[in-house]
């Protein structure tokens, strides 16, 4: 095993049933992991990001009918609320989606705004790449999505999985080289106060590497806790530091940035590939994808990180 897959386990905590795991947990007692809402959600197609409104009183994802991004053009969210069996109940699209490419939704913790993702058209104009956009709360339902502007969004590169604190401090992960390869690293925008975003920046070494792909934040409403997904290239020189082509990472706010990320360990990770966290914060319930070389379920489990209150 080596150094930095140690290191890594010994920082996570993760829960393994009455008792918290302080170092390598045991992958035999680990709280279970399985698919979420099966049938609703977890259908056998490709799904990607899940999120909650505040309440838990809706979801919202999204999925295509083939690997993205082989198939962005199918793309769409997906709503559905509490059914009377205490499960989901049947999925509909969401009323901002369809007509166009659109992923990975989410929520503000407050409720009142829904980012997301699409290649929908710009000022009348066509797109081959995905932008960030978003949506407001008006009444019971949502307004006419507005794109984020040219200050996040970069011409010519796919912008995707927005997440934001409750400073309204924008994450997302950016294509570097020009739609659809390239390396992917992960850029914060800071709100200005008529509402719109400061120029984009790309976070530092403590989450970015050169030699990875890191992308798909999932940022803590207050700020100080990071989840994401790294993927090993090809090339990775440290491709036995992770479990699997892809893994699920953490990171804490420190003075200066990001401190180095730390891998969550087998009790998340496995050979498969995971990606796209989600997480119920105040309940320490992760919901991912694992992907074992088919269409990609979301999966749930339990899950306390390091440094959370």
């Amino acid at each position: 095993m080596s150094p930095l897959r140690t290191a890594a386990l010994a920082a996570v905590v993760l829960l393994a049933g009455p008792a918290a795991a302080q170092s390598r947990p045991d992958p035999a007692v680990c709280p279970s992991v399985e698919p979420f809402a099966p049938g609703v959600v977890s259908d056998g197609n490709w799904q990607w990001r899940l999120s909650f409104v505040p309440d838990r009183s809706r979801i919202y994802w999204s999925t295509s009918e083939g690997w993205w991004p082989g198939t962005r053009e199918r793309a769409r969210i997906m709503t559905a609320t509490p059914g009377e069996d205490g499960g989901w109940g049947a999925p509909t699209v969401a009323p901002f989606s369809g007509t166009h490419a659109d992923m990975d939704p989410f929520v503000a913790p407050d409720g009142a705004t829904l980012y997301f993702s699409s290649m929908r058209p710009r000022e009348g104009a066509a797109r081959n790449d995905m932008d960030l956009w978003m949506v407001r709360r008006v009444g019971d339902g949502w307004s006419a999505p507005l794109h984020l502007g040219p200050e996040v969004n970069a011409d010519g590169h796919d912008e995707l999985y927005p997440s934001v604190d409750r400073r309204g401090n924008l994450y997302f992960a950016r294509v570097a080289a020009p739609t659809p390869v390239g390396d992917v690293d992960i850029w914060r925008s800071a709100p200005r106060q008529d509402g719109s975003y400061a120029p984009a920046r790309r976070l530092g070494g403590g989450v970015n590497t050169p030699e990875r792909w890191e992308y798909n934040p999932e940022i803590s409403p207050d700020g100080r806790l990071l989840l994401f997904a790294r993927l090993d290239r090809p090339d990775d020189a440290l491709a036995d530091a992770g479990y699997g082509w892809g893994d699920l990472y953490v990171a804490r706010a420190g003075h200066d940035g990001f401190e180095a990320a730390e891998n969550l360990g087998p009790c998340v990770n496995s050979a498969a590939d995971e990606y796209h966290p989600t997480m119920l914060w105040e309940g320490g319930r992760l919901y991912f994808v694992r992907n074992a070389g088919a269409p990609g379920d979301i999966h749930q489990t339990r899950l306390r990180l390091p440094y959370q209150d």
